[in-house]
This record gives structure tokens, C-alpha cells and sequence, in this order.
């Protein structure tokens, strides 16, 4: 498990706690699972990195919902060359949702569950445009996870179009209602 210093885990986050649960009550054992990991998260991560550990090996893993493009850009100086005996395991749903870059320093394993997809991505593949924009509404209505819909949609698709809307629904400034929209209309 410790051949790489940054390592991709594509599946649950609790998958890959279970993987770390040795270094567990470490005081060199990190654990970001906020919901967003941004540009603070990243800068936080980068200066303890750079602290000496109190053991022999220190352990980062990072397991959010969401992690920004500008903490990804933050990341990549501090995954091509860390402190030795510093390892970071970044965990996430899909692969795509990693900046190639970034992706390229890394080793990627997968550790995927089965996956339980709810009908809403099924049945917004199947809508006509106008009954996707009245879904827009409810979606926004009802304050849903954009995120996770569009990695359900990403799943059943693998599309170019989704992918990108996929990266700008963790900027900072993105707005559900016009990713959804856009996607209704262009989705075949």
C-alpha cells in the first residue's frame, strides 16, 4: 500500500478508512473529509506535510464530496515531490473528477462497491426537454446534491459534456440552475 506517495482510490471513503485503520489514533494519521475540499483545506494539508512527523511514516486522507479545482493546482507541487515518508490517499467516487494533472502523480486503484443508482439520473436521461426543465425546478426546490446527480449521470453516460459540467459544479461560484438547464438542453 505505501509504494506511492500520492495514491488515487476510486470507490467509498470508507473503504478506504478501512484500508488506514492501522494508522488510526496515529498523530501522524490526517484525516480531510469535509464536504468541500478546497483552497484552504489545501494549503492547511501542504504546511502539516511540511512539519516533521513524530513516527516513521506520516498519513493524509483525503475523502470529500467535492475538491476544487484550486486546491487540486495546490496539491500538484506537494504530490510530485513530498517530505519522505509522507503518503496522501486521495479517495473519490470517479477517476474523472481529478484533474489529469494532478492525476498523472498519482498511483489510481480502485476499490468500487456495487453501485445503487437512484431512478432521478435514469429518468432525466429519459425526459423530454421541457419535462427536464420542470425537473430543474424541483431539483432546485428541493435543495438535491448537484454533485452526486451529475456523478449518477456520469455513470450511466461517460460523456465529454457531463464531464465538464461535472468539474465546473465544484467551483466556488457554480450555479445548479444553470449546469441543470444547460444539460437538459444538450443531453441526448
Amino acid at each position: 500500500m505505501f509504494n506511492h506517495h500520492a495514491n488515487l482510490l476510486i470507490g467509498a471513503a470508507e473503504e478506504t478508512e478501512k484500508l488506514l485503520k492501522d494508522f488510526k489514533g496515529s498523530p501522524d494519521f490526517f484525516i480531510f473529509k469535509n464536504a468541500t475540499f478546497g483552497i484552504d483545506e489545501a494549503r492547511e494539508l501542504i504546511l502539516s506535510a511540511g512539519r516533521k512527523s513524530f513516527g516513521q511514516k506520516k498519513v493524509y486522507l483525503i475523502a470529500p464530496q467535492k475538491i476544487t479545482l484550486e486546491a487540486q493546482n495546490a496539491l500538484l507541487k506537494t504530490f510530485e515531490d513530498p517530505v519522505p515518508e509522507t503518503y496522501f490517499f486521495l479517495a473519490v467516487k470517479d477517476e474523472s473528477l481529478i484533474i489529469p494533472t494532478l492525476r498523472s502523480r498519482m498511483h489510481i486503484t480502485c476499490h468500487l462497491a456495487v453501485r445503487q443508482l437512484s431512478n432521478e439520473a435514469k429518468k432525466f436521461i429519459e425526459f423530454s426537454i421541457k419535462e427536464r426543465i420542470a425537473f430543474v425546478k424541483k431539483f432546485i426546490d428541493d435543495e438535491k446534491n448537484l454533485s452526486d446527480f451529475l456523478d449518477e449521470l456520469l455513470f450511466l453516460l461517460r460523456r465529454e459534456e457531463i464531464y465538464k459540467l461535472r468539474l465546473f459544479a465544484d467551483d466556488r461560484s457554480a450555479s445548479a440552475r444553470l449546469i441543470l438547464e444547460h444539460l437538459a438542453l444538450v443531453l441526448k
